[in-house]
């Protein structure tokens, strides 16, 4: 089997990190490499020192918060220095069995497969499922199923990142990650840009694992489900009819739960992703 790298992109919960450190530490088939990404620079080092992999891991400190895929993407010269040819990508906040790296890397044998996923359950409520892979429509509405379709692993068009196993040749032939989403979308970019070079993204339902997936704030959401409709090409009426349905979907749901609607940080994600404005959020008040 395989040698893999594992990178952990961590943000101010120590306590999530040193627990995905054991987990890992536990598995049936150990990372070659641990590559822990620091997005809020403040980590104290003695978690590390004090870790199963105190020898082995590197610590990169991005106190700038670069986002989601520019923390994967770190780990880019050190798997092409080690010559390994599998990524293990984890989210703090993950939680898995000891078979987990195993079953992705298997998964990753059959030809064509570029990146395998486990069936994602809720950390707080295990018997919920969040994630059995995700769909994308023609107008770039993607969204997580929460059914199996089989037994076996299967393909699916897109995957949750929080835990996520890529070949690392399949990484290359798309450049790696797009960095401009800078949270939510990326997954669902990267997935859909493995595809089109012939590599498929697999839902493997025995490898079970958890996370509480994050709400995705109305503005990020919709900024980066336009900006990806550009980058694939999809029609402005059609992705607008897209991204019509999902702020009705989330409209109704806050006010269903007693919030008001982000109508106005909905038009302004539109507005910047037309735009092709990217990044951090902060950065959209610079463009009126």
């Amino acid at each position: 089997m395989k040698q893999y790298a594992t990178i952990i992109i961590s943000y101010r919960r120590p306590d999530l990190l040193s627990a995905a450190l054991r987990q890992l530490a536990d598995q049936t088939v150990r990372p070659a490499h641990v590559i822990i990404v620091d997005n809020a620079g403040d980590l104290d080092e003695s978690l590390v020192a004090r870790s199963p992999f105190a020898e082995e891991a590197l610590l990169i400190r991005r106190p700038d918060n670069p986002g989601y895929a520019a923390a994967v993407n770190e780990a880019r010269a050190m798997v092409r220095t080690a010559a390994l040819s599998r990524l293990l990508v984890l989210t703090h906040d993950a939680v898995f069995g000891a078979d987990l790296a195993a079953q992705l890397l298997a998964a990753l044998e059959v030809p064509g497969s570029g990146a395998a996923v486990p069936l994602l359950r809720r950390a707080s409520d295990p018997e919920r499922v969040f994630s059995a892979g995700g769909r994308l429509t023609r107008n770039g509405r993607a969204w997580n199923t929460v059914t199996p379709e089989a037994d076996v692993p299967y393909q699916v068009d897109w995957a949750d990142g929080a835990i996520v196993m890529y070949a690392t040749d399949a990484l290359d032939r798309i450049d790696w990650l797009d960095e401009r989403y800078f949270l939510y979308f990326e997954d669902v970019d990267t997935a859909w840009r493995m595809a089109r070079v012939g590599r498929r993204t697999m839902l493997v339902p025995t490898a079970v694992a958890a996370q509480d997936p994050g709400a995705h704030p109305m503005y990020l959401g919709v900024r980066n489900m336009t900006l990806f409709g550009r980058t694939a090409g999809i029609p402005t009426w059609r992705s607008a009819l897209g991204v019509l349905r999902r702020v009705a979907e989330e409209s109704v749901f806050r006010v269903i739960h007693g919030r008001r609607p982000d109508l106005i940080e909905a038009w302004r994600g539109w507005r910047d992703g037309r735009r092709g404005l990217s990044g951090k959020p902060h950065q959209r008040s610079t463009h009126g």
